[in-house]
């Protein structure tokens, strides 16, 4: 095992416990596991567990690195706070722990996948769960890395890949969407699922990403041209009709109760703990980012850039309140509390008397039913070339909900008929913004509509917040400086970044792009 992939930094200590057991890392790559079922279930656990401390890096990622958001940080040289005025280099610990974490979990997916796969003494119900969630995981983990790093070592099996090298995206999405199918077809349905296995990969897990996978990839690649391209929407469509047992909450916030853990429309989130934790032991940092102690107008790490946010929403909107604080009830006084701009809503939980920034227990959504439907719109109206009746009832769905009304039948606040393919893509990307603010889907969604640095630049924002400096670079991430310093030819600098090579990169790879 010594082969490990070296670009990993493989320390248990990095990451925050999950509420899983994890196997001791000794353990794993020692190869004594799985003798029994309880063995191959723990050695499984592993391979989320390195998801779960990384709520706050991918908070200030791809939330701090859009229009929307600002860092309340005071230190200046924090590394939220540069990724927050766009000016994170490739020593950033927020960027390197989230390349570790990705990678962590995928040398642990290997590892299940290579040792469960030919086990003679897991139980085949086992073996075929556990395999299927390694290769979900898998598929999680590269297709979040290669959406902030492009190209990106691509490692199949735990002995594989001393010095790995950068391949093609469209590699790598060749091999998300080979898991993906893999998972798609041995996990369990959710209805099939013990209430203590909640949490865990599920079929409709693995369409729900697919269905993200599809669409993202169709809009991302040339390869193959435009019929190459409305193939991948079409299977992101099928996909997402093959996400069942899923419903939308009737309450928008729901999905943010503390004691709706897993609830009817959550499909996949990090599961964190289930009574008050720190973000070391299984919490959610998620709350201290957009709250600082208590009911207090402290500056936290996570702010809104701009009031317009905050009006943009329709009053009857739940959303609005769902999303954003305003003023909030103090359940220790029963007085209303209200802050000078909105904070971000999702993650707090307010009847904690202890105050908003110690209740880190909810989790960190991931996929949740509201999104397959705006994916299933925006997957039809790019294949069509324009929106479908289908098309429409997805999203109105959505904003039925959002507007408390029956969700089935036609409602005021649909969308008007008759929109051109152009106006119904417009439609979608501000409902997304409306049903997903501060789910860490908003950088995402610019970077594959190829309008990140417009956006950024005509957001409107105050000049004080405005990301002046955003540049086509900003498409990417850096390649963590440590990771180069292993491996420098396997793991070429991104374009604009310290230390790049032109004849590597291209001297303009992102031509086109807005």
């Amino acid at each position: 095992m010594k082969k490990i992939l070296s670009i990993l930094i493989l320390s248990a200590g990095l990451f925050s416990c999950s509420d899983l057991d994890v196997v001791p890392l000794s353990q794993l790559m020692e190869g004594n596991f799985p003798n029994t079922d309880g063995d191959a279930i723990t050695l499984t656990n592993g391979i989320y567990q390195p998801n779960t401390g990384i709520s706050t890096s991918l908070a200030y990622m791809i939330d701090l690195s859009t229009e929307t958001t600002i860092s309340g940080e005071e230190q200046s040289n924090d590394g939220g706070a540069l990724l927050g005025v766009l000016q994170a280099a490739p020593t950033n610990t927020y960027v390197t722990s989230v390349w570790n974490a990705f990678f962590t979990g995928i040398t642990r997916a290997n590892d299940v996948i290579d040792k469960i796969s030919v086990s003679k003494t897991v139980s085949e119900t086992i073996k075929k769960r556990s395999v299927g969630e390694a290769h979900f995981m898998r598929a999680y983990y590269y297709f979040y890395a290669v959406q902030f790093w492009g190209e990106v070592p691509l490692v199949l099996h735990a002995t594989e890949g001393l010095y790995a090298t950068r391949v093609a995206i469209d590699d790598v999405y060749e091999q998300i969407v080979s898991d993906l199918e893999y998972a798609a077809n041995n996990l369990p349905h959710v209805s099939e699922y013990s209430s203590t296995d909640k949490g865990r990969a599920t079929k409709g897990a693995a369409y729900a990403l697919l269905a993200r996978v599809y669409l993202t990839w169709g809009q991302i690649s040339e390869t193959g041209g435009a019929t190459a391209k409305k193939e991948k929407f079409r299977k992101s469509i099928d996909a997402a009709n093959n996400v069942t047992g899923y419903v939308l909450e009737e309450e928008y916030l729901d999905n943010w109760v503390i004691n709706n853990k897993n609830g009817k429309e959550n499909i996949f989130s990090t599961q964190h703990a289930t009574t008050q934790a720190s973000d070391g032991t299984g919490g959610n940092h998620l709350a201290h980012c957009a709250f600082a102690t208590g009911f207090s107008d402290r500056t936290p790490h996570v702010v809104v850039s701009d009031i317009k946010f905050y009006d943009a929403f329709d009053d009857r909107d739940q959303r609005k309140e769902g999303t954003y604080a305003k003023t909030l009830i103090n359940p220790t006084n029963g007085n209303p509390f209200t802050f000078t701009l909105p904070r971000y809503r999702k993650y707090i939980d307010i009847n904690n008397p202890s105050g908003s920034a110690s209740a880190r227990n909810i989790d960190r959504t991931i996929l949740r039913y509201a999104d397959v439907l705006l994916l299933k719109a925006e997957s039809i109206n790019e294949f069509n070339n324009g929106p479908t009746a289908e098309a429409y009832e997805a999203i109105n769905t959505v904003r039925r909900r959002a507007f408390r009304h029956p969700l089935t039948a036609p409602s005021p606040d649909d969308l008007p008929s008759g929109l051109s393919y152009a106006g119904f893509k417009k439609a979608i990307q501000e409902e997304r913004v409306f049903e997903l603010t501060y789910e860490q889907t908003h950088w995402l969604d610019l970077v594959r509509w190829r309008i990140y640095v417009k956006t950024l630049k005509e957001s409107g924002v105050d000049p004080f917040y405005k990301k002046q400096n955003v540049s086509l670079k900003h498409y990417r991430f850096p390649i963590p400086q440590g990771q180069r310093n292993i491996n420098p030819e396997g793991l070429w600098q991104n374009y604009g970044y310290d230390g790049y090579d032109e004849a590597k990169t291209g001297a303009n790879p992102y031509a086109g792009f807005e």
